[in-house]
């Protein structure tokens, strides 16, 4: 934002947005008026110092009117008829603590936007088009595939490269008579519904993305719900920034105990990057006890129950049902998936891939488009 354009404003519930052509600043009315530069009625005449301590001010208190006069470049900003805040431009930018915010919005599960057919005449199309669902929406469903397990493997590996192996083996077999995989004592290998969750947060590198290919459909139920986990933080930090303070800052045990298998991590439900939200890791059926100390307990439950009712919002979901050579897949550092309980010889393969081989398969076409 620079000095030299025409800057307009708007107002806001409880703040204000600064605009140029490029660039945006926010500032919200409580610390517009807890920095207030007015001579008397917020610092001393003699000292500069505040006279004002924040706690005095309401949290909703809003001006009777903001503008911005362009020809002194300052901010105006009336509280009442006895006071007027002015700020100079240069002041602002140097404190522009809301530049060029994106405002988060609550997300939305739409299925026709992620949903593609598949055409074997028209095979470049449909890679390029599972890249631009996987990047934008984090995840992709492709129906009339293929039963071909190994042929879908290699729409997403490069050459050279292989998919993840975990403690199930190198591909799932997801049915109720498994004889195929290890460690099936699990949840995943029975008819149950299970809730929302992502995969393998109880090891320290969980495989990014996951692709599950429907070999035979359940006779009843077994639909999948899929839901951005990010993109749902993102909108708590706007809602209930608290929350999700506690949700990044406060680590839980992620913690899987099998028969012959165990592993534990520790880490936060939302892995962040200054800003950046970078991984979600959530699994309510790996949950070990909460730990914490008593006063945080109960603010966290709190905090864990607003995120979760943004997760379980219908709107917010896709609902998906897959039947045979049909598939999902999605980023499992961002999304959650479930499944109803389901009655019949239900089968589902679930393959494992790391992101950077996903990502290096797929430039490869984009660079071709």
């Amino acid at each position: 934002m620079t000095s030299q354009r025409l800057i307009h404003i708007e107002r806001r519930k409880d703040h204000v947005r600064l605009i140029d052509k490029n660039d945006t600043m926010d500032f919200h009315y409580i610390w517009l008026r807890h920095n207030c530069p007015t001579i008397g009625k917020s610092v001393h005449p003699k000292t500069g110092e505040r006279v004002v301590d924040c706690a005095e001010i309401p949290s909703n208190i809003e001006p009777e009117q903001v503008e911005f006069v362009d020809s002194e470049k300052k901010l105006k900003i009336i509280w009442s008829k006895d006071h007027t805040s002015s700020f100079d431009l240069s002041y602002l930018l140097a404190n522009a603590y809301g530049k060029n915010r994106i405002e988060a919005k609550k997300p939305q599960g739409n299925v026709d936007d992620i949903e593609i057919v598949y055409n074997k005449d028209q095979y470049e199309a449909y890679i390029r088009s599972c890249s631009e669902r996987l990047k934008k929406f984090g995840l992709v469903i492709v129906r009339n595939r293929s039963l071909d397990t190994e042929e879908i493997i290699k729409d997403f590996l490069p050459c050279g490269a292989s998919v993840v192996e975990t403690h199930f083996g190198r591909i799932e077999d997801l049915r109720t008579n498994n004889a195929t995989n290890e460690n099936t004592d699990q949840l995943g290998y029975t008819d149950a519904a299970i809730n929302l969750h992502t995969d393998q947060p109880f090891i320290a590198d969980p495989p990014g993305m996951q692709l599950l290919q429907c070999i035979r459909r359940a006779d009843t139920g077994g639909a999948n719900t899929l839901v951005n986990a990010a993109h749902a933080a993102a909108y708590l930090r706007e809602i209930d920034p608290n929350a999700y303070y506690l949700l990044t800052t406060v680590p839980i045990h992620f913690h899987r105990k099998q028969k012959q298998f165990t592993s534990l991590h520790v880490g936060p439900i939302i892995q962040t990057e200054g800003d950046e939200i970078k991984q979600i890791r959530h699994s309510y059926f790996t949950l070990a006890p909460f730990n914490f100390p008593f006063w945080l307990t109960t603010a966290y439950y709190n905090a864990y129950r607003k995120y979760a009712s943004i997760l379980y919002d219908p709107q917010c979901q896709y609902r998906v049902t897959l039947d045979s050579g049909d598939f999902v897949m999605y980023d499992n550092f961002k999304m959650l998936h479930a499944r109803d309980s389901f009655t019949g010889p239900r089968h589902l393969r679930g393959i494992y891939f790391r992101q950077t081989d996903v990502w290096k398969k797929l430039a490869k076409f984009d660079k071709e488009k």
